[in-house]
């Protein structure tokens, strides 16, 4: 049996009662996250650019465009609102994929399900089903697939998008296995786009090619049956993997959900950062560390993260999300990192100053598992001659420190209060803790608009 026939097999055949409750509960939470940061997402500038486009050329209008009074093709809304979503840069991620999970796996679910008038436990499965076929394809790709340049989110997680709409298309097996070999083919996304606007589009391109995937297929569009593990496939073409059948042995018995699990973030910047600001906030806070104090900051990282975090001058807020010189800087300066942190007014003074005195290096005594190349050490040396350290350490909101519910929750409203109105954001939030009881997903999408063109 090829890799793709694998895969399709798990989309066609994996049911309801199948899925763990536990990863159930995880998809409800990962909505609700996710759904915050598409709304307040919804205004950044690179979502208003997809926008422009998606008026002139978006098509029949069954789709919600969230956060706006916009509607579309399933295609469209789908690129519209991976965009949003992924626009902070404050969407979840997962380790084994390398990427974010869901912002281009729920926009894409959202759309094909609207279209589809499915329901919300539909949602539910194509979200999980989605969510194990790219973190298998992360386990056996990564870490040469990421190091070599591909951002995951786009790369590996248009086929977790085609198969989530391949399930809510009804697809059979044969149709299913050509949605994925044109994913295979629709899956690009570079890192050197990292701090411009193209990162947030990988998202929404993830999306809208998994949705444009499974649509071809549906129509009878064919594709090669060794599109992922053909000599000149997908997995040879994007890394020096071997994706044989032992590769996605695991499908459907260890739920990666659960296993690798979802990293929901407390900060609006590359996950990366995350630590660092963790480690420099708890520092400041039990030390009352002023930014004359300081003298130095070191933040020792894994040996993957300089070529992620290459901002070291940031000239942008897109740019200072990949910048862990300001993230800290930021951190120690104000006692925060959020939304405002990265609005184009540039940083604040003290901020500014402190950036100088931060300085990054690779630390080989890291450990070096996927789960903890986000892991950093901290070292601040103050002018008095006091050294003052954090060791080795991951960040909240990592799968072994999640976020508690109402944390997650209090996150959720910060984002869409100011786009639905408290009342609204509150009862969106309480209907996404029964996502699936919804009987038609238009129930809550049709909550999702507002009055933003």
């Amino acid at each position: 049996m090829s890799a793709t026939a694998r895969l399709a097999e798990f989309v066609v055949t994996t049911t309801p009662r199948e899925c763990p409750a536990a990863a159930v509960a995880q998809v409800r939470r990962a909505a609700l996250d996710t759904l915050g940061v598409m709304l307040a997402g919804a205004a950044e500038p690179a979502a208003l650019a997809v926008r422009r486009v998606v008026r002139v050329e978006g098509g029949t209008p069954l789709c919600t465009v969230v956060g706006t009074a916009l509607r579309a093709t399933p295609t469209w809304a789908a690129l519209a609102n991976g965009t949003a979503a992924h626009a902070h840069d404050f969407d979840d991620t997962n380790f084994a994929l390398m990427g974010h999970p869901s912002a281009p796996l729920l926009a894409a679910a959202l759309a094909a399900a609207e279209a589809e008038t499915a329901s919300g436990g539909d949602v539910v499965l194509a979200y999980l089903i989605g969510f194990e076929i790219s973190a298998a394809l992360g386990l056996a790709l990564n870490p040469d697939h990421y190091t070599r340049g591909w951002h995951a989110t786009a790369s590996i997680g248009t086929l977790g998008c085609a198969a989530a709409a391949a399930r809510i298309l009804s697809l059979d097996a044969a149709r299913t296995r050509h949605a994925l070999g044109v994913a295979a083919s629709l899956a690009s996304g570079l890192k050197e786009n990292f701090g411009s606007m193209t990162k947030p589009f990988h998202a929404g391109h993830a999306a809208r090619n998994g949705v444009f995937a499974a649509l071809l297929a549906r129509e009878g569009f064919t594709s090669s049956e060794a599109a992922l593990d053909g000599t000149q496939g997908y997995a040879a073409a994007f890394s020096q993997a071997k994706l044989g059948h032992g590769a996605f042995e695991a499908l459907g018995r260890e739920w990666q959900i659960l296993a690798s699990g979802i990293a929901v973030k407390p900060y609006p910047s590359c996950a990366l950062t995350h630590s660092a600001i963790d480690a420099l906030l708890a520092l400041r806070a039990e030390h009352r560390l002023g930014v004359d104090q300081v003298e130095e900051v070191e933040v020792g990282v894994n040996h993957v993260v300089p070529e992620v975090l290459r901002h070291h001058a940031p000239a942008t807020g897109l740019e200072r999300k990949f910048s862990m010189q300001f993230c800290v800087a930021e951190a120690l300066a104000t006692g925060h990192v959020d939304i405002a942190s990265f609005d184009e007014g540039g940083p604040a003074p003290g901020t500014r100053a402190l950036m100088d005195r931060v300085r990054m290096v690779v630390d080989p005594t890291l450990p070096d598992g996927l789960e903890q190349h986000a892991w950093s050490r901290v070292t601040v040396r103050l002018r008095d001659g006091r050294t003052l350290a954090s060791p080795p350490r991951g960040a909240s909101g990592h799968p072994d420190q999640p976020l508690t519910d109402a944390q997650l929750r209090a996150k959720f409203l910060g984002c869409a209060t100011p786009v639905l109105g408290e009342r609204e954001a509150e009862g969106v939030a309480e209907q996404l803790a029964h996502l699936e009881d919804i009987p038609d997903i238009r129930a809550l999408t049709s909550r999702l608009a507002a009055a933003r063109e």
